[in-house]
This record gives structure tokens, C-alpha cells and sequence, in this order.
């Protein structure tokens, strides 16, 4: 039996906006059913990573292949085939929502887009969504300020799943929850990863949430990935300093600021030494 090809494929992405390379040469691969994380502090460039994924930003250069097939340009097809095959959770999805929409007729509106049906069909699918992440009818029937941010994210994740998607693209996606409401929103992903057989792509700073829902990992600093693993390997023995002092911002017992600021500092010098000067300016 031949194993199934990657559901996703990125190779040397790149994404420029005027003099700032913001993602810079980015590759990775990602199976059916597999969960890969993006993390970085602000600015590490995975952010726009993920927006490149979901088309909301064009590359530089570089490709992106869902099931086999690139996807680039913005025409219509390409907008359509690509929201077939891969949707995106933003970190507060409610400016995604139509205030004047019940959650109901927000999760439907994908549904009549990609998948042309009666009326009742789509009705019958919503209920099913609904229910497939824990929303009760009566969340259904309500607008989106109605409803907490757990269950606004449990909302949006529904009308993402409502088009089968193979590909869910998750930025931030609990970083706005409370801690006890993160994991029912991570407990319910697990469950839809192994109910489904969705790939996710988690963009996180918090190194918490990668090692619970994802099996490989890229550190991304500067736009470039530094480091990449077995999500276990490289929490539990990282060989990069970056990613290294990832792990030492995390707060615990004999915490100590002033070496994390000294690793800092030495870090961003490594930086400037190996980062040729623009001709004609002093390393000096």
C-alpha cells in the first residue's frame, strides 16, 4: 500500500515587505494528520508564515502545495481550491464574524460556498458542526457577542471544519483563553485530529501549548528557521542558543534574569558578527 504524499508543502518561502525580509527561505512538510508547530517570539517572522499559508499575504518567492497542487495568484479558482483545502484560526476570532449573524448562519456561509446543497442539508451539517465542538443550540441561535471567547473559538473552529478542510492553520489560537478554557480548546483539537485526520499548523510563542498538541516543531528567529525536530527532542534537549533561550524566558523556581539577559546580549552579537555590513559601513 503506498503511503499517502504530504498534505502541505512549503519550499524556500519567502516573503519581503520593502527593504525587511520577513520570512526567509522556509521549507517544511507536513502529513495527513500530523501536527507541526511555529513558534518564535514577536517578530520571528511565523506569523506571516502562517498568513502566506492561508493566502492572506502573496510570497516573494518560494511555493506552496496543498495535496499536490501549488497554490499562488489570487483569482478566484485559487482562492476557492486553497479554503477547500486548508482554513485558518486566528487568536480573537471575533472580528471574523458578522455582529448582524447568529453563530448558526455564520458557520452555513462556508458551507453554501463550497459545498452547494439545500437549505435543510446545510441546516443538518450546522447542527452536526455545532455539536462536534461542544456548542449547545442555543450558542448556535446567538450573535457572536453573545458568547464567551472559548466559545466564540469553539465557533470558529466548526465553520473552519465545515468545509473538510485537510489543513488547519491555527495562529495564537488560545494565547487570548483562560488557562483552564486553553485546555478544553486543545483537548477538543486532539479529539478532531484523531476523529478527522485534519493536519494542524500551531503558531504559538507558548512552548506549553506546542509540546501538547504537535509532533515536530520549527523555531523561527529573524525570519529564519534555526532550529527544527521532534517537538519532544528539541523542548527537551534544545541544540540552539535561540531556541535555548526560548525555554529559559519560561518562568520557574531560580529564575535568573540578569544571565537571560546576558544570553541575549551575546546572542544578538553573534548576529551583528555574522551579518555582513552593507558596503562601504564600519564593523568597527
Amino acid at each position: 500500500m503506498t503511503a499517502p504524499g504530504p498534505v502541505l508543502e512549503v519550499t524556500s518561502l519567502v516573503k519581503r515587505f520593502g527593504a525587511v525580509t520577513a520570512v526567509d527561505d522556509v521549507s517544511f512538510t507536513l502529513l495527513p494528520g500530523a501536527s507541526l508547530g511555529i513558534v518564535g517570539e514577536s517578530g520571528s517572522g511565523k506569523t506571516t508564515t502562517a498568513r502566506v499559508l492561508a493566502g492572506l499575504e502573496e510570497p516573494t518567492s518560494g511555493t506552496v502545495t496543498l495535496a499536490g497542487e501549488a497554490v499562488t495568484g489570487r483569482s478566484r479558482r485559487a482562492r476557492l481550491r486553497r479554503a477547500r483545502l486548508l482554513q485558518m484560526i486566528f487568536q480573537d476570532p471575533y472580528g471574523s464574524f458578522d455582529p448582524r449573524q447568529t453563530i448558526a448562519e455564520s458557520v452555513a456561509e462556508p458551507l453554501r460556498l463550497h459545498a452547494p446543497g439545500s437549505r435543510k442539508r446545510h441546516r443538518a451539517r450546522v447542527a452536526e458542526l455545532l455539536d462536534q465542538v461542544g456548542l449547545s443550540r442555543r450558542a448556535g441561535q446567538s450573535p457572536p457577542r453573545d458568547l464567551s471567547g472559548g466559545q466564540r473559538q469553539r465557533a470558529a473552529i466548526a465553520r473552519a471544519l465545515g468545509v473538510a478542510p485537510r489543513v488547519l492553520v491555527l495562529d495564537e489560537a488560545v494565547a487570548a483563553l483562560d488557562v483552564s478554557i486553553q485546555a478544553q480548546i486543545l483537548t477538543l483539537l486532539d479529539e478532531l485530529r484523531a476523529e478527522t485526520g485534519i493536519a494542524y499548523v500551531f503558531v504559538s510563542h507558548d512552548l506549553g501549548v506546542v509540546r501538547h498538541v504537535t509532533d515536530e516543531v520549527l523555531v523561527m528567529r529573524r525570519g529564519r528557521v534555526v532550529e527544527r525536530g521532534g517537538t519532544e527532542r528539541v523542548l527537551r534537549a534544545p541544540r540552539h542558543p535561540y531556541t535555548r533561550l526560548l525555554l529559559d524566558s519560561i518562568p520557574s523556581p531560580g529564575w535568573d534574569l540578569e544571565r537571560l539577559a546576558r544570553d541575549r546580549r551575546a546572542l544578538d552579537l553573534a548576529d551583528r558578527r555574522a551579518t555582513p555590513a552593507p558596503k562601504g559601513e564600519s564593523t568597527c
